[in-house]
């Protein structure tokens, strides 16, 4: 009989059963001790987005609000937004998800590309409004925007749609 077919005596069954709860005793033990974290998450402030936006335009369960403009700054970059960016804005059950694109200009000339993703929705303790943005720039002097993850949380200036944008570190 071929040996990958032959069938388990019944201590090779019970070798076998034993390593396997061996193994999930293991592996529940280090999920018990993953459910506190080892460290704190920490940020620093990067910048301030403010966006200027023409009116929603209605294309079913998704809006699209064109990005006219803006500015951004923080302590190590700072510009305008360019015009022709947008924010498609989907419509959940309970919630909105946001996708943005925008290019930015630094006030030394180089340029970012901006996109993000994020999710709007009102609870119990008030508007939850959470973005996840990502940078793209060929810019030698901001090359580290490619290599950073960040968290944005919206902000409340009157006429915009704003956020303040943090760097994990």
């Amino acid at each position: 009989m071929n040996e990958s077919k032959r069938p388990l005596s019944r201590r090779e069954f019970t070798r076998l059963g034993a390593t396997a709860i061996a193994a999930a005793s293991i592996s529940g033990s280090q999920l018990a001790s993953a459910q506190t974290a080892a460290s704190a998450l920490e940020a620093e402030f990067l910048l301030e987005l403010s966006l200027d936006v023409d009116a929603q335009i209605d294309a079913g369960h998704t809006s699209i609000a064109p990005v006219t403009g803006g500015t951004f700054g923080g302590p190590r970059l700072k510009g305008t937004v360019h015009p022709g960016g947008a924010d498609w804005i989907t419509e959940g059950a309970d919630h909105r998800s946001l996708d943005v694109r925008i290019t930015l200009e630094t006030d030394d000339g180089e340029f970012i590309y901006m996109s993000y993703t994020g999710v709007i929705h009102t609870g119990d303790n008030g508007l939850y409004w959470r973005v996840r943005p990502i940078f793209q720039t060929a810019s030698e002097k901001y090359d580290w925007l490619n290599h950073i993850v960040c968290i944005g949380k919206n902000k409340q200036i009157p006429g915009k749609v704003a956020y303040d944008i943090f760097q994990i570190l």
